[in-house]
């Protein structure tokens, strides 16, 4: 069996599309040239009357009557002379409000017919209008990448002198502040990639790529001022991806937590998108009526500006909530909301969070042939019993004091401690409010007072399962459910983590490459001739060292 594996990423600025402003005088009457910002725009074989441009083998599309409708990216309207070059070159002129970084350019022409600029002049312009830097540039295919570091530039005219076939207008397809980077074989020392999943979404597990690399330029050297490194910023996305036997599978996107270099070997810390929402504040809310579970997660991940980044099965997404989120991050917001529904939540093998219910059947089994020698069963503990508490938010009779102190003039966020409704406020004005928070606007400095009405938390135990007859000399080892501020169905949840924990049996060992994966319900096939079947829970995937997997399963005979 033949494995590699390939981690590409983006060494652009990821801003600059949002700032960017772009003008080019030599251009078709129908362009749109924000197109070329379009990642998914692909430019068709049209028929043109250019050199060559209506061969006889149908392999052109009629050109059509109305172009604006299509994507067409930037043509010029100047066509090339019988040796390629413009008379006039033709500029693409972009402008930016803001200071942008970025590893050079990527520059995406017309790949379907093979045709590019072949002379070019590229200069960054800093804020007062300085060339900060300039060069020309020869392209030798339809997607181009230029690469130098170039900081805080706010400016970029590029000057196209000629195209690589004679009487022709200039296509791109799309522009890219920065360039695509890839290791693979020949650069990765090792990579592996540790995921899990919580069967009970008692904890929303992060998975973590960790990968390290040569780069014999010492591009990756952090005291080299003109490398890459520069550029290598926080939250980098990464993609990775391995090829088993001639089938492509992904890995999954990975973000950069930190990278250590030392000379010409980096070593890189990712966390999965899991990890990026643990690092940003969700600010929480009260619902004593009832929240959808669709409506909440769809919350929650707009506020973590990944609202396009998460699926939710269909099965959950009219689930009833009822309770309160505290100020907390935005995984840990989340993690309440899978643990109240049963669902499971995963990043695995992809580029968005998935919450779905776990499986009932199982999707694969593994054979012996597919275990490296050295697999262990353990038992865990014995769990008798489980009782679930409910909390319930009671509104307090009584006005208090939420907030009492000296303000500068400005804005002020004011958070609580307990959920609180009725607000009112001396010596400052309420911007805006939630139930774990308030935002003060001060005008004149001085005591700001902040009071309202609070919601006081009792719980009481609601749901519960015992097991019926204890085994011979069983001491009773109740859990207790307690944290749980959301709740949809308190019976079934102390079912759902009663049988959850019938499930005893831990095997772990290393596996060969197969289909499996954390969330998946599996089958192992003993030696004995018996078998286990559960969840797989964790596994820790060598990249660089044929795709061996130490995996870990949680189940019952």
């Amino acid at each position: 069996m033949r494995t590699d594996c390939r981690i590409s990423f983006r060494l652009m600025d990821v801003t600059a599309v949002d700032d960017a402003t772009l003008s080019a005088p030599d251009s078709k009457p129908w362009i749109d040239l924000y197109q070329l910002h379009d990642e998914a725009g692909t430019l068709k074989p049209w028929a043109t009357l250019e050199g060559d441009g209506i061969p006889l083998d149908g392999s052109r599309t009629l050109f059509p009557d109305s172009p604006a409708r299509e994507f067409m990216g930037w043509w010029s309207n100047s066509m090339s002379g019988p040796d390629g070059r413009f008379t006039t070159p033709s500029k693409l002129i972009i402008t930016f409000s803001q200071p942008h970084t970025s590893v050079g350019l990527t520059l995406i022409f017309d790949a379907v017919v093979n045709e590019w600029a072949s002379e070019m002049h590229i200069a960054w312009y800093d804020q007062s209008g300085a060339v900060l830097h300039e060069e020309d540039f020869a392209p030798t295919s339809a997607n181009a990448t230029y690469g130098p570091l170039v900081e805080d530039y706010y400016k970029i005219v590029i000057t196209f002198k000629a195209t690589n076939k004679p009487y022709h207008y200039l296509k791109m397809s799309g522009i890219r502040y920065g360039v695509l980077k890839m290791f693979g074989d020949d650069d990765l020392i090792s990579a592996n990639v540790v995921e899990e999943v919580d069967p009970l979404s008692a904890e929303l597990r992060i998975n973590m790529l960790y990968y390290r690399f040569y780069s014999p330029g010492g591009e990756f050297d952090m005291l080299n001022l003109s490398g890459a490194y520069r550029a290598f910023q926080q939250r980098q996305e990464m993609i990775v991806t391995s090829e088993i036997d001639g089938r492509e599978v992904d890995i999954g996107t990975y973000y950069l937590q930190e990278a250590v270099t030392d000379g010409n070997v980096t070593d890189t810390t990712c966390t999965d998108l899991m990890g990026v929402i643990d690092g940003t504040e969700y600010m929480g809310g009260l619902w004593l009526d009832s929240v959808t579970m669709g409506d909440l997660v769809r919350e929650i991940m707009a506020s973590a500006n990944a609202v396009d980044m998460y699926d939710l099965d269909p099965a959950l997404a009219d689930v009833i909530l009822k309770g309160y989120l505290p100020i907390c991050t935005h995984r840990e917001a989340l993690q309440q909301a899978a643990f109240a529904t049963g669902a499971l939540v995963s990043c695995a093998r992809g580029d968005r969070i998935r919450i779905f219910p776990p499986s009932t059947s199982v999707s694969d089994t593994i054979m012996p042939d597919d275990k490296v020698i050295g697999h262990n069963l353990t038992q865990r503990e014995l769990v008798t019993g489980v009782e679930v508490y409910v909390h319930n938010y009671s509104l307090a009779a009584d006005v208090g004091e939420l907030f009492a102190e000296d303000c500068q003039t400005g804005d002020r966020l004011v958070k609580f401690s307990s959920p609180a409704t009725g607000l009112s406020c001396t010596g400052a004005t309420i911007a805006e409010q939630g139930a774990n928070w308030a935002r003060l606007t001060v005008t004149t400095a001085g005591k700001g007072t902040l009071t309202g009405k609070t919601y006081e938390d009792q719980t009481s135990l609601v749901g519960s399962v015992y097991m019926a007859n204890l085994p011979a000399n069983t001491r009773p080892n109740v859990m207790t459910v307690e944290d749980c501020t959301l709740m949809a169905d308190a019976q079934a949840m102390a079912q759902r983590v009663y049988d959850h924990y019938q499930q005893r049996v831990v095997e772990r060992g290393d596996l060969f490459p197969g289909p499996w994966q954390p969330g998946n319900k599996v089958r192992i096939e003993q030696p004995s001739g018996r078998a286990l079947t559960g969840m797989v829970t964790s596994m820790d995937i060598d990249l660089t060292g044929g795709y061996i997997s130490g995996v870990e399963v949680v189940g019952s005979a």
